[in-house]
């Protein structure tokens, strides 16, 4: 039989990154909401600051699937879409808009952080600052 083992982020480590998040969305003055996801998209978890938006929730887990599955920043599909390349909105599980990192060890990809409720420069900030946790 021929397998293949994959490394994914752990609950604690997953909490990590919510919270370097959050901070980051606090001292923007920005009430978030952050998701992690295993390399597969399925949720590890997820947090939002008092005051975030409903949408946020969907907005958030919607975009960590997003980059965990296609293993790239949401930053680079949403210049993409930008720059007029609409084909992206096509693509199955594919939110070309800022504010998803993959969670990248050694290399691999361990999963996805992703935050919404805010404007897009801000929400990939403070996925950035997730995302720097595992660095």
């Amino acid at each position: 039989m021929n397998t293949v083992n994959q490394p994914s982020i752990s609950y604690a480590a997953a909490k990590r990154v919510i919270d370097a998040a959050l901070q980051a969305g606090k001292e923007r003055d920005f009430p978030i909401s952050v998701a992690v996801v295993d390399r597969g998209g399925w949720l590890v978890a997820f947090g939002r600051a008092d005051g975030g938006v409903p949408g946020g929730v969907d907005g958030a887990l919607g975009k960590a699937q997003s980059s965990a599955k296609f293993q790239d920043s949401l930053a680079t599909f949403g210049k993409m879409a930008k720059d007029g390349q609409t084909w992206l909105g096509d693509l199955p599980g594919m939110i070309p808009l800022a504010g998803g990192e993959p969670l990248m060890v050694d290399g691999v990809c361990v999963g996805a952080v992703a935050v919404s409720g805010a404007n897009e420069p801000v929400e990939q900030a403070c996925a950035e600052a997730g995302a720097a946790v595992l660095r």
